[in-house]
């Protein structure tokens, strides 16, 4: 078996996508117990129509890297169909701040497609950011677009505030306490508890939401005016390997927290550049 396909066969591999990421299972579960669970069974008590599953499904996904050292997260489309929004840290290898090469991004839809990206033309927080800052993100063109495949929108013009509440799609996170095929995404219903005044180029919020291994990146949803937006993406998240702090109430100080990078401000910029440069791409996007 090569290293690609052991890869894709234990998805949930730990220590290797999520800046919190380590060989120890766990997760940084707040307020009480850890409720994500499969999208598929969990999304209807979201308020998830049947509709919005399959949307999201054919929308988020894994994302990873095999070269010169592996890595795998979660990411989602973004603007366009052709296009993702992860976490930055996902594509420089950790030892040496080299860019990662041979990365793909799998969709988890009943039939999903598996589409190469190109990190070299890729729009970043940082080159290398540094994991878990608000220069943490990731910007990257897949070599063909997904079809069918429907991003969510963004609502800039409405700020992010304290109280909304999130849907957080994550592709298959370490550690959590259900078991959940890697072919279905992980859902959760959690909440915005504050959103600090952002002095650098990204706004970022406070959550309640459980994270731990291959959570960066993942998909931030909420509702705004009764439809579904893209809200943000995971970056980072507390003590999640400390057992003592496993079910602990919200707490920034002592690491009880999530925190999320907005669909705004630098992202949502850089987001509209790539997607208006890609309409040029006439054999697809630049390799270097």
């Amino acid at each position: 078996m090569t290293v690609r396909s052991r890869m894709l066969k234990k998805l949930a591999l730990p220590g290797i996508a999520l800046v919190l990421s380590t060989v120890f299972a766990g997760a940084n579960v707040i307020d009480g117990k850890d409720d994500r669970d499969s999208l598929v069974v969990i999304g209807p008590s979201l308020g998830l129509s049947d509709g919005e599953i399959e949307r999201i499904r054919k929308v988020s996904g894994f994302v990873g890297c095999f070269r010169p050292t592996p890595s795998l997260g979660s990411g989602a489309l973004f603007l366009s169909n052709q296009q993702i929004l992860t976490a930055g840290h996902i594509f420089f290898d950790p030892a040496t701040g080299a860019m990662r090469s041979h990365c793909f991004f799998k969709n988890q839809d009943r039939e999903p497609v598996k589409i190469d990206l190109v990190p070299q033309a890729g729009i970043y927080g940082g080159t290398p950011p540094k994991p878990g800052s608000n220069y943490d993100f990731a910007i990257v063109p897949l070599t063909e677009p997904i079809e069918g495949a429907e991003p969510f929108p963004v609502a800039p013009e409405i700020p992010v505030k304290a109280d909304d509440r999130l849907i957080v799609i994550t592709a298959h996170p370490a550690g959590m306490e259900k078991e959940v095929p890697n072919e279905v995404p992980v859902g959760q219903g959690c909440k915005v508890r504050r959103v600090p005044v952002s002095t650098s180029i990204t706004s970022f919020y406070r959550s309640d939401c459980d994270a731990s291994g291959s959570s960066s990146g993942g998909m931030n949803l909420s509702r705004v005016n009764g439809e579904l937006v893209f809200r943000g993406i995971t970056i980072t998240t507390g003590l999640w390997r400390e057992p003592s702090m496993v079910g602990a109430p919200y707490d920034e100080k002592r690491g009880s927290v999530t925190t999320s990078l907005g669909t705004d401000e630098a992202i949502l910029q850089g987001g509209r550049k790539l997607e208006v440069e890609s309409r040029f791409w006439s054999a697809g996007p630049p390799a270097d």
